[in-house]
C-alpha cells in the first residue's frame, strides 16, 4: 500500500537517479518551508543529489523528503545524531499527538494510546514476545539479526474514526480499509484499540480488565486484529534488526509473506499468539482453492513484479501465493531463503530493481530450475492437513 509519504519519497529517487549523487554528511540541521510554514529538522542525510534534494533521517528514525526548493537553510554538523532513547521518544509523541494520549513504556517500545491502560499493555506485551520471538528463531536459522538498537514507536487510538483521521495522512482514501499498518516513512505502527475497550470503560470502570481483553480475543472474529497487529509488528521488527532495509530493494512478496508467516493467531492460547511459522490457514486456504482450480501464477510472475498486489482484483490471490512461497521456501531451503534475504538487505536505500535483476537475485540463491522448484512446492504444499 503506497502512501503520499512514499510518493515524496519516490519522486525524490526519480531526482537522484537523474542527476549525480552526493557523498551524504554528518548531522544537517534543515530549515524549510513547509506549505508557507517554517519546519525545522535535524538529521542525518541519507541521500542526496547535485540539486540539493535531501532525503533526511531525524533522530526518531523517520525519513522526510525534502526537495532542494524548500530549503531556507542547512548547516552542517560533524557530530553524531544521537537517537531518542524510549523518554525522549515519549515526550516527541506525547507533543505530537496531542491532548488525551498517554505513555506506556516497555522494554522495546513505546506505545502512545488514547484507550485504556490495559489494552496498551496488552499490545506491547504481545510485541514484545514477537521481538524475542522473532530474533530466537531467525538466529537459529542463521540470519544476522541484532535487536533494534533504537525504541520502536507504537500508536493506539480508541476508535476508529480518530485513527482514519490519522492514517489518512499516508494512507489517503485506503486509511479506512485498514485496521492497522507500519508506516516506513515514519517507522511507526499505528492502529486502533478494536475490542471497544474505551466504551466499556465508560460504562463499567471494572470492565477493561486483562481478563475482559483476552476473552475477546479469544473469539474467531478477533483472529485478524491479533494477525493485523502481528503482520505490521514484523515488518518493524524486520526493518529494524537488520533483516530487511527500509526502501530498499524488498520485492512485495517477499516483505509480505514474511509478515504473513509470523501473524498466525493462536486464539486457543490465553496470549492469542504463541509462535512463529505456522501454518496459516486463511492463507492455506486461499492457496490451495486456487491452486485445485488452476489459478495460482508462475512462480516467476510473483518474482519479477508487485502488480498483482496492488490491483484490488487480484492482490488477495498474491497474498495468498507469497505466503505459500515463504512458508516453502523457509521451511524446505532455509539456507537459500537467509541468504536471499541478506543479498537484498545490503542493497542501497532507494534501489530500484528491474525484472531480470529480480530474476537474477533470485535464482542466484535458489537456482533457475523452476520446474523442479515449482514440482516441489507442489508436491510439499499438497501433503499440508
Amino acid at each position: 500500500m503506497q502512501d503520499k509519504g512514499l510518493s515524496a519519497i519516490y519522486t525524490l529517487l526519480a531526482v537522484c537517479l537523474a542527476l549525480p549523487q552526493l557523498p551524504a554528511t554528518a548531522v544537517e540541521t534543515v530549515l524549510l518551508d513547509q506549505k508557507g510554514e517554517p519546519q525545522q529538522l535535524i538529521g542525518e542525510v541519507v541521500l542526496e543529489d547535485s540539486a540539493g534534494s535531501l532525503l533526511l533521517e531525524t533522530d526518531e528514525g523517520a525519513f522526510h523528503t525534502i526537495m532542494a526548493n524548500m530549503i531556507r537553510s542547512r548547516e552542517s554538523d560533524a557530530r553524531p545524531l544521537e537517537r531518542l532513547d524510549k523518554d525522549g521518544m515519549a515526550e516527541r509523541l506525547l507533543a505530537e499527538m496531542g491532548p488525551g494520549f498517554q505513555v506506556y513504556q516497555s522494554k522495546h517500545y513505546v506505545v502512545v494510546y488514547n484507550t485504556t491502560i490495559k489494552y496498551a499493555t496488552w499490545c506491547s506485551s504481545l510485541l514484545e514476545r514477537l521481538q524475542r520471538g522473532f530474533l530466537a528463531y531467525w538466529k537459529k536459522q542463521g540470519c544476522e539479526v541484532e535487536q533494534p538498537e533504537h525504541p520502536l514507536a507504537v500508536v493506539i487510538f480508541g476508535n476508529k474514526a480518530s485513527y482514519i483521521q490519522y492514517a489518512k495522512k499516508e494512507l489517503g482514501p485506503a486509511a479506512g480499509s485498514a485496521i492497522g499498518y507500519y508506516s516506513l516513512k515514519t517507522n511507526r505502527i499505528a492502529m486502533y484499540d478494536l475490542t471497544g475497550m474505551q466504551a466499556l470503560r465508560r460504562e463499567d470502570t471494572r470492565r477493561g480488565s486483562s481478563h475482559d481483553i483476552t476473552a475477546m480475543l479469544s473469539e474467531p472474529e478477533a483472529a485478524p486484529l491479533v494477525a493485523t497487529i502481528v503482520h505490521e509488528a514484523t515488518h518493524q521488527i524486520a526493518f529494524n534488526c537488520g533483516m530487511q532495509t527500509r526502501f530498499g530493494a524488498n520485492p512485495v512478496w517477499l516483505g509480505e509473506g514474511l509478515a504473513m508467516f509470523h501473524e498466525t493467531p493462536d486464539l486457543g492460547s490465553n496470549r492469542s499468539w504463541s509462535g512463529i511459522g505456522k501454518v496459516n490457514y486463511d492463507r492455506w486456504d486461499r492457496y490451495r482453492n486456487n491452486a485445485n482450480n488452476d489459478r495460482v501464477a508462475p512462480l516467476r510472475a510473483l518474482i519479477v513484479s508487485d502488480e498483482r498486489f496492488r490491483n484490488p482484483r487480484m492482490a488477495v490471490d498474491a497474498y495468498a501465493e507469497a505466503w505459500a512461497w515463504t512458508y516453502f521456501l523457509i521451511t524446505w531451503h532455509t539456507d537459500e531463503y537467509v541468504a536471499y534475504m541478506k543479498h537484498l538487505a545490503a542493497k542501497p536505500v532507494l534501489s530500484v530493481d528491474d525484472k531480470r535483476t529480480r530474476l537474477a537475485d533470485f535464482t542466484k540463491h535458489f537456482g533457475r530450475d523452476f520446474d523442479a522448484l515449482e514440482d516441489e512446492f507442489y508436491r510439499r504444499m499438497s501433503r499440508i492437513d
